[in-house]
């Protein structure tokens, strides 16, 4: 998990370098096949009508960034984007992702009993 939160950290750092990597009609085509998912599950879950629309808005835009930062990540790293940042700085994000996946999965896992 921690691997994945350092690509996308460097998937929103060529984000910012390069422009997004994807093409804009895949981007919108991920955009809307979450935007029904997610609709559909709020729908499931007991939201209201415009909620649920608005909650199916929302986790689809939170996706689809995550999804083109990962990708961007990817790309940066192929293209040799990594050897411009020093081994230190990696060595210590990788250890506060470490210690943040840590503590999200120890969360989630303790708000999962409870459903």
């Amino acid at each position: 998990m921690s691997i994945t939160i350092i690509i996308i950290a460097l998937g929103i750092i060529s984000l910012f370098e390069s422009g997004i990597s994807l093409p804009t009609s895949l981007v919108l085509l991920i955009f809307a096949i979450f935007f029904t998912v997610c609709t559909v599950f709020f729908q499931h879950r007991g939201a209201e009508y415009p909620w649920s629309l608005v909650g199916g808005a929302a986790g689809s835009l939170v996706i689809t960034f995550v999804i083109s930062s990962i990708i961007g990540g990817l790309v940066f790293i192929t293209s040799g984007g990594l050897s411009s940042i020093p081994i230190n700085t990696l060595l210590y994000s990788m250890s506060v992702c470490m210690i943040v996946s840590m503590i999200s999965l120890n969360l989630a896992s303790y708000k999962l009993q409870y459903i």
